[in-house]
């Protein structure tokens, strides 16, 4: 067979950019650099700011240096933050933070959505370090090296940060990580074990392993020992079953006037105290009165189901998933509290769902980052007075709200809830009223 000479490719030697001037910051927090060869984002550049620029790739830049700082930078509180791919704006001053964000929705929604909000309310905020009630590490066990990981995954990568502690984490919760750095690579369980979430509930603190099977005796035995010297509930969560390994009380969470009875692997926000405010702050939008029909989509457990009863709505709500269903029935029990709850999947049609046929005087809404193509049509053809709407992702809300512009509605009222401090993830609450 002939061969034929094939040169060796040569690495190109990546470019480096100085004094660039940054101009913005986009959507993710990142600093935005208009270059001869095209626009660059850079994370952890700010605006005004003179840096120098390493390329990567078509439209991405490393920062190397800061020739001139803006009188934003402030200097990060975590010892990971460089490794770490959690907390990408704890460079950034915390009021910068909030109003980055809000204006980040509403240029998503006048651009998307061509919607602009008649007013804009204070960001609704809490504690800006140790708010986070639950969080998940990632774990790597190398059999051949013995060597154990546990942490936060590096920005862009499946590679692990290792951590002793997280500055936004509950202390609670922080306290648990080096002792479970010691105990978890002495089970025979590490060589099967997903990951671990740490979750403090209202009246427990619970571990949560993901494993693929039920952990030995042995194990058990260690983890018995873990949880009773640091006073916390294990739990398993394998294929087969959820369940406590050692003695739990019952998980909750609180909510405007009510408990919230959960499992380990229900949703519930992040912050410790702005859950709670959120809701407030929907009850005072909505405006119950004696009459009201109240449509909820996306209901959860029951997070704003509860109080818009116990305020006196007549609430339907709608969930896709049936144990949250169940979950949110007992709840209502529970408060004495009669909700009629359905497990719909509520991006397919309504028409042949018997609770739609009724009249809804006000909608609240609050759906995952996917937002509610379907159901936001639905929503707007059965032309309630108002509706609370309450995101994740603003790029889906203004897709939606844009359907809601067009069938009569105005945004009256919008508000930043600052779940995420120190991180470019946005929460937001919107007020929609029919002209």
């Amino acid at each position: 067979m002939a061969q034929f000479y094939k040169p060796q490719s040569r690495a190109t030697k990546p470019q480096r950019l100085t004094e660039q001037q940054v101009v913005g910051l986009d959507h993710q927090g990142r600093g935005i650099i208009r270059t001869a060869t095209g626009v660059r984002f850079v994370p952890g550049a700010l605006p005004t700011e003179r840096v120098t620029i390493t390329v990567q790739g078509k439209h991405d830049a490393q920062l190397e240096r800061v020739q001139t700082t803006s009188k934003q930078r402030v200097t990060p509180l975590c010892a990971f933050y460089e490794q770490c791919g959690g907390c990408d704006l704890q460079h950034l001053a915390l009021s910068a933070q909030r109003e980055h964000k809000q204006q980040v929705v509403a240029e998503i929604l006048a651009k998307f959505g061509q919607v602009e909000a008649q007013q804009w309310l204070e960001p609704l905020a809490g504690d800006d370090w140790h708010y986070r009630r639950r969080a998940r590490l990632a774990v790597h066990y190398d059999a051949k090296r013995q060597q154990f990981k546990m942490g936060f995954r590096a920005p862009k990568s499946k590679r692990i940060t290792v951590i002793d502690a997280c500055v936004v984490l509950a202390e609670n919760l922080n306290r648990l990580i080096p002792p479970l750095q010691l105990l978890l690579p002495q089970l025979e369980l590490v060589k099967q074990l997903g990951h671990v979430e740490l979750i403090e509930f209202e009246h427990q603190v619970v571990v949560l392993l993901r494993l693929r099977e039920w952990p030995n005796e042995s194990d058990q035995k260690q983890l018995q020992q873990f949880a009773a010297h640091y006073e916390v509930a294990v739990w398993c969560d394998t294929e087969q079953q959820l369940a406590p390994l050692t003695a739990s009380n019952p998980l909750s969470y609180r909510t405007v006037g009510a408990s919230i009875n959960c499992s380990p692997t229900n949703f519930m926000q992040a912050h410790r105290q702005l859950s709670e405010k959120m809701v407030e702050q929907a009850l005072t939008w909505l405006d119950i009165q004696p009459n009201d029909k109240i449509l909820e989509l996306y209901a959860g457990s029951g997070n704003f189901s509860l109080p818009m009863a116990l305020a006196g709505a007549q609430v339907t709500a709608i969930e896709g998933v049936a144990s949250m269903v169940e979950q949110l029935k007992a709840n209502a029990h529970n408060a004495q509290l009669s909700i009629a709850a359905f497990c719909t999947d509520l991006e397919q049609p309504w028409s042949r769902q018997a609770w739609s046929q009724e009249q809804f005087t006000k909608v609240l809404l609050d759906p995952a980052r996917a937002g509610a193509p379907q159901a936001i049509k639905e929503v707007a053809t059965r032309q309630p007075q108002k509706i609370v709407y309450v995101s994740c992702a603003p790029d889906t809300l203004a897709r939606d709200a844009k359907v809601l512009k067009d069938n009569g509605y105005t945004l009256k009222q919008a508000q930043v809830v600052d779940m995420f401090p120190q991180t470019h993830h946005i929460e937001v609450i919107t007020l929609f009223e029919r002209e």
